[in-house]
């Protein structure tokens, strides 16, 4: 968007001190992004008025014309493509080394075949309007003048990037940009002088416009006031000038007053031939509907678009463009002005939809005040009358208008805001800030109660924190002073479990090369009864998110299993764990919000499965695993018979897991998935599972402390053999417990081998361990060795009845 500096010393009187560069930096630091200060003058450098002097056939294109221009020290020739000039015309050219407005550079240049030495301009390239469908065409001049000076443009434009201002409906004007420049330099604002009020009374010849607004909620307010005694012809040349400099192009004097009134308020106008329209209807299209706009486009609308009708026809697309059929023409003598306002997310629907961005519909789908219409209306009737001599108000003021803004009041606590910034600000410059951009304030104790105004009421300003923000930027955040916050600096609190978690993961994935998985934690009756689990007990889901997930889980066992069954197929063996919460049916610690009492049970498990195919291995390995696991906190992991079997376990491979051989701490279960249990899950491979309580083991890694260095003993271990034979029902674990406390020179006992036989006799298994005798002062010798193992034996025969196998 173009912001023009004469135009904004109309409503404020900037000081002389303040160059145009600064007030761009200003503008940028306090409210808007200005891409570019230009200056007309140099906009259009070694760009001049030409006269074409003569017109020819390209001689090897048909659809390039050689033409020779004027331009007063020179007579020049250019192939141009344009089809609209004709002999005598003033056009403006641009000369070899000029650089347009678009930032194309014209160059000597040869075009099949001939050469061309400059070029001629159409308005868009001049950045003077959109319209490129031929060169633009001057009103005379004199051949050889910058067109800078025959446009009599000899003000500064700020290039405003529009993103910045998309949240700003008040800012797409000169009259809202001047409000901020006057806020930020302490300056007065001199708003627009219109009586409002007797325009409203006026009734003209007593005439009435039939206006009819069938949705409200897409037209919250609609104006319209018809004038007679006009006479179209060209704007005058401050207006035109004006419109000129900012980008838009002078059409007649009627068009010109919609637009300049937008680009001075920000409110879009439409102004309609009195005689082409009888009756106005505003409603939504019909699907299919074709209606011709002023572009000359045939447009198919449909019936999510706003139609502003005459009767059954439409006459413009609201808020986008009007039609062909009730346009100004030289014809006119009388004319209906249209201010409204419509809903901002359909207008950009439309306008998507057509591939037609107005003007008017840019600033419609920021959320434009309904208050404005009337401003802007008030202030086209003045410019008629201005410009027109003869013209006159014939009709009643409609106004139709169903809307509500919020303006508040919102309660600024000054002591929170000096809390947010960092900084205190003087109670009076807040004040200040405030009534300089609109808003209204009283002070209440130490609150100040403020009164947004209407301009900012559009999705725009509603809590304190917008409040902070408008007092900041218009402060200058470069005047707040660069303080690092004072805080108490402290070591982030260690969670201990959390460290464990992500070592076990580790332990998991990196050392046991297993899989970590992440599943809901939601079950369904069905996984349940086919894993032979009570369902009774399980918390049910008032909103499950999906038919399989209306339980909430109290196990990760039917979720792995399920892991199992989807990628069974990919894999000969691999193996999963899970670290997750589960949920009883149990009152908990934690709030669920309110009152509304406390969320479920929840205890933290780890769960780990594996799946091949050779059947006992993979009890074995998930054993190993859960013994790497412990062993890698030195912790001694045992296992022992299970009692209470849950339903999905296998009854001969299914075991207790526990700390050390004495069986006091229970931390979880290891066992093999019962066959029946996986056939009905659809499982073909060998399954077996263990699950541990987290917070427990996390719990027994804390209590044991750290690590510490123990020196390498000075004299070498001496490792002896020796295998049992054993009654069926003795465990190993009371042996290799038994041999471990036997004495102090004994520092390792390892079983490795099981062996069962019919030579052993029946219930009899062979157990084979290897021992580790060592000594922290000598070597020991094999005498001291011989009867250590002497009496250890002994020992065994007379507690298990362990016989020495020696065949």
């Amino acid at each position: 968007m173009y912001i023009s500096l004469n135009w904004l010393k109309d409503f404020v009187d900037i000081p002389k001190s303040i160059t145009p560069e600064d007030l761009g930096l200003k503008l940028s630091v306090h409210t808007v992004e200005v891409d570019k200060v230009i200056n007309q003058k140099e906009k259009f450098n070694k760009i001049v008025v030409g006269k074409i002097l003569e017109l020819k056939k390209h001689p090897s294109a048909d659809r390039l014309q050689l033409v020779k221009v004027d331009i007063g020290k020179e007579k020049l020739d250019i192939v141009c493509g344009a089809t609209n000039i004709k002999v005598g015309d003033f056009v403006p050219v641009a000369l070899v080394g000029a650089i347009l407005p678009n930032g194309l550079e014209i160059k000597e240049a040869e075009i099949r075949g001939v050469k061309s030495y400059g070029m001629l301009c159409a308005e868009d390239e001049l950045g003077m309007g959109e319209d490129h469908t031929g060169i633009m065409i001057l009103s005379g001049g004199k051949t050889g003048e910058n067109l800078a000076e025959y446009l009599k443009l000899d003000d500064t434009v700020f290039e405003v990037d529009n993103k910045s201002i998309t949240n700003r409906p008040d800012l797409w004007s000169h009259l809202g940009m001047a409000r901020e420049i006057a806020a930020f330099l302490d300056l007065k604002l001199k708003e627009p002088k219109l009586d409002l009020d007797k325009l409203a009374k006026s009734k003209g010849k007593g005439e009435k416009i039939k206006v009819a607004v069938k949705d409200p909620k897409l037209c919250p307010r609609y104006m319209a006031i018809k004038m007679d005694g006009i006479a179209i012809g060209p704007s005058p040349s401050w207006m035109q000038e004006r419109l000129s400099a900012v980008g838009m192009r002078p059409i007649n004097n009627i068009v010109d007053i919609t637009n300049y009134v937008m680009l001075e308020l920000g409110q879009p106008l439409h102004a309609f031939d009195a005689s082409l329209v009888k009756e106005i209807g505003v409603r939504r299209a019909k699907k299919g509907e074709i209606m011709e706009t002023l572009d000359g486009q045939t447009r198919e609308l449909d019936e999510n678009m706003l139609l502003i009708t005459d009767g059954d026809k439409g006459v413009a697309i609201a808020g986008v463009m009007g039609g062909l059929n009730s346009e100004i023409s030289n014809n006119t003598k009388a004319i209906i002005f249209e201010a409204a306002n419509f809903e901002p997310t359909q207008i950009r629907k439309t306008s998507q939809k057509l591939g037609l961005r107005t003007e008017s519909s840019m600033r419609f789908e920021k959320s434009l005040d309904p208050n404005l219409c009337a401003l802007a209306i008030a202030r086209a009737v003045e410019l008629a009358k201005k410009l027109c001599r003869e013209a006159k108000v014939v009709s009643e003021l409609v106004d139709i208008k169903s809307f509500r803004l919020e303006t508040g009041p919102i309660g600024l606590d000054l002591e929170w805001l000096e809390k947010i910034i960092g900084e205190k600000i003087e109670e009076k410059k807040i004040i200040n800030i405030l009534e300089g951009l609109g808003f209204g304030v009283k002070k209440e104790k130490e609150k100040l109660e403020v009164i947004i105004p209407t301009w900012r009421a559009t999705k725009d300003i509603s809590i304190p924190e917008d409040l902070v923000e408008e007092i900041v930027r218009i402060y200058g955040c470069n005047n707040l002073k660069l303080e690092m916050p004072r805080v108490v600096m402290e070591a982030p609190r260690i969670n201990k479990e959390r460290m464990i978690e992500k070592k076990i993961k580790e332990i998991l994935a990196q050392g046991a090369r297993l899989t970590e998985t992440y599943n809901y934690s939601f079950v369904n009756e069905d996984q349940l009864k086919k894993l032979k689990m009570e369902i009774r007990n399980y918390v049910k889901l008032a909103n499950p998110i999906a038919s399989q997930h209306t339980l909430l889980r109290q196990s990760l066992v039917p979720n792995l299993l399920e892991n199992v069954k989807v990628n069974q197929s990919r894999y000969n063996e691999f193996g999963l764990f899970e670290i997750g919460n589960i949920f009883m049916d149990l009152t908990g610690e934690e709030d669920k919000g309110g009152d509304k009492g406390k969320l479920p049970y929840q205890e933290k498990k780890l769960g780990l499965v594996l799946a091949g195919e050779k059947k006992g291995e993979v009890f074995k390995k998930m054993k190993g695993i859960v013994e790497y696991l412990f062993g890698y906190f030195d912790l001694s992991a045992g296992f022992s018979s299970l009692e209470d079997l849950p339903g999905w376990a296998d009854t001969k491979a299914a075991a207790k897991i526990i700390l050390g051989d004495n069986g006091k701490a229970a931390l979880g279960l290891v066992a093999s998935l019962d066959s029946q249990v996986a056939a009905s899950l659809n499982i073909k491979k060998e399954v077996a599972i263990a699950e541990i309580d987290f917070k427990e083991l996390a719990r027994f890694v804390f209590n044991k402390g750290v690590k510490k260095y123990e020196r390498i003993p000075k004299y070498p271990p001496v490792v002896r053999d020796l295998a049992f034979v054993v009654g069926g029902k003795i465990l190993y674990k009371d042996i290799k417990k038994e041999i471990e406390s036997f004495g102090p020179l004994i520092k390792g006992v390892e079983l490795f081998d099981v062996y069962e036989g019919e030579e052993l006799g029946e219930d009899k298994r062979n157990l084979a361990f290897h021992l580790i005798y060592q000594a922290p002062d000598r070597t020991l010798t094999a005498e001291e060795i011989e009867k250590e193992q002497e009496k250890l034996i002994k020992l065994l025969e007379k507690k298990f009845g362990a016989q020495i196998r020696n065949f």
